[in-house]
């Protein structure tokens, strides 16, 4: 179950991520690539954090 969790945490954090990434490069959008490559972080941190402060590892 942790391996899967990890898994799905890095493929949404790489996914999140580029978006933010284009966010920032092809539309000129500052705010949105920001909040956006926080939010890939937020996604990549949480689960896993919380995965292992319940005991699920």
């Amino acid at each position: 179950m942790a391996i899967i969790v990890c898994l799905l945490s890095v493929w949404v954090f790489i996914r999140t991520l580029s978006y933010g990434i284009f966010e920032l490069k092809e539309n000129s959008n500052t705010f949105g690539g920001i909040a956006t490559i926080v939010l890939a972080v937020l996604s990549l941190i949480l689960p896993i954090t919380i995965m292992f402060i319940n005991g699920f590892y």
